[in-house]
């Protein structure tokens, strides 16, 4: 699988143009300064553009040949239709250094057998950046600021391509190593930090990543933009379906929530093994998208109204001492989603399903749990899957939280993380009482 904390396994149906590419890595490494392969018109940014779409594409790790898919992916549509597409690319050793690439139509930036690496580095920023940690958040900072004073128009999204660990952080430098010895990576503090420190108003976070789909996550983004698309679950190798995803685009009215939802769509029939088209052999692949201005009061409730993530804490902390309740408080996450990467169970539990199950099994709990899943409702404004060739479905309603009920995956860096919702709420107070009282 594609995109997770644990690495990759370089998949067999990946596009054949993306295997031509990573068959080419030892090759000679092309430099910025290759002859260019089509008009300067090409790479001329739409006028009065209604989007600009900023791929923040991290493929410093093992990933490298994915990134190279999906560039060609976005190349075969380019910036049409008020749509401009612009991506900041980090390899690990296929190209040196970090370079700018604006998806004009018809380019072909990259062709690794040739030698080419047709960079828009001088136009976008006056010469190429060198080799930057994309794991920094002053790169993302850096890399909103000059996408979009290259590529202004009325609305932006960004895209944080790369592996994704949920809470842990997401795009991972592999050529930028801490003094720790363990690779940089954009904790989610962090990402809020460069995005706010930018210039630049979003209207969509986008996760090409696993795991992402995390309550904690949306309400870190929660005042960053208006939606985050992202995953509960592993994203596979080849990652968004970014032909069909910018193609779809012009069919829409081009709103913030129709182009997320579209994402949605695309991915999944990418992957689809029951309707016959797609890659398949993906089963529980997902993706949905979240109202971000709903997920503060998913977090912290409503006033005057007992629900949301911080009141359920409330109330099940005391019951943690109680052993004859301490089984449905734990049970109550048996039915969640595989969340799960070549057989390790990930400790993030489906928020509907928890509280679907707190309901059932514990009366008492029903009015704040039903009220609290409501509010889940309302920020889960889409979901899809793709369904395995059982007629077996995912369990979820597309949206997760860390929870564990085993002390070695309680993490100790969840409370250090600098996460809002920690600091905000009594979750960890609730997960650490749950696992003490053992």
């Amino acid at each position: 699988m594609r995109k997770t904390l644990a690495g990759i396994v370089v998949l067999g149906m990946l596009l054949v143009t993306a295997l031509t590419a990573a068959n080419a890595f030892a090759l000679a490494k092309p430099s910025a300064t290759a002859a260019p392969a089509v008009s300067a018109d090409a790479d001329t940014p739409l006028q009065n553009a209604e989007w600009t779409i900023i791929v923040y594409l991290d493929a410093d790790n093992s990933l490298q040949a994915a990134g190279f898919g999906d560039l060609l992916e976005m190349e075969a549509v380019g910036s049409v239709g008020g749509v401009n597409v612009i991506v900041l690319m980090d390899t690990l050793d296929a190209i040196e250094e970090t370079h700018w690439y604006f998806i004009g139509q018809g380019e072909t930036h990259i062709d690794l057998a040739a030698g080419l690496n047709d960079c828009d580095c001088a136009k976008i920023a006056d010469g190429c950046p060198g080799e930057l940690n994309m794991g920094d958040p002053a790169t993302l900072t850096y890399c909103l600021d000059t996408a979009a004073a290259y590529a202004p128009a009325k609305n932006y999204m960004v895209d944080l391509w790369d592996h994704g660990g949920g809470w842990w952080g997401v795009c991972y430098d592999e050529s930028s190593i801490l003094l720790s010895g363990s690779t940089d990576r954009l904790i989610m503090d962090e990402v809020q930090n460069g995005i706010e420190e930018s210039s630049v108003d979003l209207s969509i976070i986008g996760y090409d990543a696993c795991f992402m789909g995390m309550v904690e996550i949306a309400y870190e983004n929660r005042d960053l933009a208006d939606y985050m698309v992202a995953s509960i679950t592993t994203v596979p190798g080849p990652g968004w379906d970014y032909t069909a995803w910018l193609n779809g685009i012009q069919a829409t009215d081009k709103s913030a929530l129709a182009i997320s939802k579209v994402i949605v769509d695309t991915y999944v029939d990418f992957y689809s093994i029951c309707s016959g088209v797609g890659l398949g052999g993906f089963p529980y692949t997902s993706m949905g998208v979240f109202d971000l201005s709903k997920v503060g009061d998913l977090v912290l409730g409503v006033k005057n109204d007992l629900g949301g993530i911080d009141d359920i804490a409330e109330a099940l902390i005391p019951l943690t001492e109680d052993h004859s309740l301490r089984g449905i408080i734990e049970s109550s996450e048996s039915q969640t989603p595989q969340i799960q990467f070549h057989g390790e169970a990930f400790p993030f539990t489906d928020i509907g399903w928890y509280m679907t199950l707190l309901a059932e099994k514990y009366p008492d709990l029903a009015d704040i749990a039903t009220r609290t899943f409501d509010l889940l409702d309302a920020t889960v404004v889409y979901f899809d899957y793709v369904s395995p060739d059982a007629d077996m479905c995912l369990r979820s309603y597309g949206m997760s939280i860390y929870y564990t009920i085993s002390g070695d995956k309680l993490y100790d860096n969840y409370r250090t993380s600098g996460l809002d919702m920690v600091v905000d709420t009594d979750w960890d107070e609730f997960l650490w009482a749950l696992n003490m009282a053992n």
